[in-house]
Order: structure tokens, then sequence, then C-alpha cells
């Protein structure tokens, strides 16, 4: 399990919310580098203003404008707080998927299409998705990048290992 300290080591912008990182990641029941090389992928390296100004997505893990919306806020809100004040909205956007992360693949899938969780790296999305995001054809195609930038190694439950090839 990764510490504070050790995701304030890898992604220096998360050191005022790290320890918000370990804390929401134990609640949720999975290791903290999964989240913070989630956030680390999602919005170059922790920056909580961070904004694709195509579809939209804001925040630490790019919150789209109609899932800010269920969850209770605007990406104008959430473009306003800190990463620590995010942390709350990550862990509201995180808690459905509460024991059906057991992986960083997983994590990332949770993030960028929740219906990939548990599919595996053959899981090929839509046309639309694949034009909004190039280079990403597959579910593996997204892990592989993401996991590219990771600066944190956790392990990966045995189990669920082999649907990610």
């Amino acid at each position: 399990m990764s510490t504070a300290s050790a995701i304030t080591a890898a992604y220096p912008k998360m050191a005022s919310y790290a320890s918000d990182i370990v804390a929401v990641a134990g609640r949720l029941g999975i290791d903290p580098a999964w989240l913070a090389n989630v956030i680390n992928f999602e919005s170059g390296g922790g920056n909580p203003q961070a904004r694709n100004p195509t579809s939209g997505a804001t925040g630490l893990i790019q919150f789209m404008p109609r899932t800010a919306a269920k969850l209770g806020t605007t990406t104008a809100a959430l473009a306003a707080m800190t990463g620590k004040q995010q942390m709350a909205w990550v862990e509201r956007y995180f808690a459905p998927y509460k024991g059906r992360m057991t992986s960083q693949e997983d994590t990332f899938a949770a993030v960028f299409y929740p219906a990939a969780m548990g599919k595996g790296s053959g899981y090929t999305f839509s046309a639309a998705v694949q034009k909004a995001n190039p280079g990403i054809r597959t579910m593996g195609d997204y892990v592989r990048m993401a996991t590219k930038r990771a600066r944190l190694a956790a392990p990966t439950v045995a189990r669920r290992a082999s649907r990610w090839g």
C-alpha cells in the first residue's frame, strides 16, 4: 500500500492532498497508488484545474459535465476547487464501484469507461468513443497509455490480472 509520502515523491503536485488520496482509497478498499495513478493520468500530474477543451471534462479525474451534475455539482464549481476539496467529489464518484475495483486496470476503467470494468483489454469502444479519444480503440489501449505514465507500482489481484492481458 502506498503512503502519502510515496505519492508526494512520485507526484509533487499532489502533495497538498496526498493524505486525502490515501484516506479515500482506504474507504474504497483500493491501493492508494491506483487512485494516484488515475489522477496523474487524467489531470496531468494532479492539476485540479485540468480541463479538456473538447469534452469539457474537468478536474482530478476529468469529471464530465453530465457526471458532475449527477453528483450534485458542476465542472465550473470543480474547477474552482483545490485538489483537497475535489477529493470529496472523487470519493463520491468512485463509491458505486467500491468492491469492483480489484486492480489498477479496473480503477482506470471506472473513470474512463465504467462499462468496460472487468471486461478485459480487448473490450472495444464505439466509433464515437474512439473518435473522441484518438489512439484508444480498446480498453487495453487506454490501460497501456495510462500505465506508461504511472509512477507508482501496486499489485494487481491475480484473479483479475488475466483479463487485462
